[in-house]
């Protein structure tokens, strides 16, 4: 009896599974980035939040947009409104995955009430 070599379906295996590894690889890799812009960009806002609600002045308003214009990347919209004891802050950002465009909202909200700092969300 004769052994049958079956090196050719191994390769042909390998072959075929080979392209879908890479992607479901790549998709990990594209949306563990996404995650991590979005962490960044939430601490970044909560950042601005605390430290401007603490020093409120005049000049809070257009230093807090010279702050996210600075420190946030693919800004589509924005909208800061600033008092005495609030700041609210929402902003779309652009993301391009797998090359399809996705908008993030971002909603944040700060209030000093007895000295102390509310950050929420939404």
């Amino acid at each position: 009896m004769k052994k049958l070599n079956n090196n050719g379906q191994v390769l042909v295996l390998f072959v075929i599974i080979l392209p879908i590894v890479l992607l479901l690889l790549l998709a990990v890799i594209e949306i563990g980035n996404i995650n991590l812009e979005k962490t960044k960009t939430k601490n970044t806002i909560k950042e601005i939040i605390e430290t401007n609600i603490k020093n409120y002045d005049e000049t809070t308003n257009a230093r807090i947009n010279k702050l996210i214009e600075t420190n946030i990347d693919n800004i589509k919209t924005k909208s800061v409104f600033t008092s005495e004891d609030e700041i609210r802050i929402i902003i779309t950002q652009t993301k391009t995955i797998f090359g399809r465009q996705l908008e993030i909202e971002y909603k944040y909200k700060g209030i000093l009430e007895n000295e102390k700092i509310i950050i929420s969300e939404g």
